[in-house]
């Protein structure tokens, strides 16, 4: 009896862990609570990697870190959005110190959106994220996957070098900070701030209306 009654004990107190982890990383997932609203203009503003079809009737923005394991699997499931009647998907880098080749990353996949296949290039290191997150110099590893997409190889680094791309990665990383975001992905539905795991019901209920 009373081993039945530690075995309970043990499998209620391992959900209500399990329970409390995931609450903490969502709310770990940015500085301000999840649910807040923020000026959509202000995270719309200069921003180059948008994907849309037909007319807008939900706005996703992404605040994400190509090196970010939680964004790669967040990006399993934010993927199919991108192609939903009425929704505008936009991604803005947000590359994390704590990742040693997130700018670099970031730099990789602006420069494959100026050659015209960014949300390719996002696959790719997403897929391949083990490969080249703790290389010392991954930019072999980033030409590589350029030429796999049919990319020119000296046109992607010059793109991928230019002090353009730097600035716009770097546009996009203090945007991030004036919102006080502190993780990713950082998600906002229509302007508000919504716990990854509520995006895909959040914008599906956004257009039924």
């Amino acid at each position: 009896m009373n081993d039945i009654k530690m075995v309970v004990g043990v499998v209620i107190g391992s959900a209500i862990l399990v329970f409390l982890m995931i609450f903490g990383l969502s709310k770990m997932s940015s500085g301000n609570a999840v649910g807040v609203k923020v000026n959509q203009d202000e995270i719309l503003a200069g921003s180059l990697l948008v994907k849309q079809k037909g007319e807008t009737k939900v706005t996703v923005v992404d605040f994400s870190d190509v090196q970010c394991p939680a964004c790669k699997s967040a990006d399993t499931f934010l993927k199919p959005i991108r192609d939903l009647e009425g929704v505008k998907f936009v991604y803005r880098h947000f590359p994390l110190p704590i990742h040693k080749n997130a700018i670099v990353g970031a730099r990789a996949l602006e420069a494959a959106r100026q050659l015209g296949k960014p949300w390719e290039m996002m696959d790719l290191l997403f897929e391949k994220q083990d490969d080249w997150s703790f290389e010392s110099n991954p930019d072999a590893r980033f030409i590589g996957y350029a030429k796999s997409l049919g990319l020119n190889e000296n046109d992607f680094m010059k793109a991928y070098k230019s002090s353009e791309t730097a600035a716009t990665v770097s546009a996009d990383l203090a945007l991030g900070d004036k919102l006080q975001l502190s993780g990713t992905p950082s998600i906002f539905v229509n302007g508000e701030l919504v716990a990854t795991q509520f995006v895909v019901d959040k914008v599906n209920q956004l257009l039924k209306q």
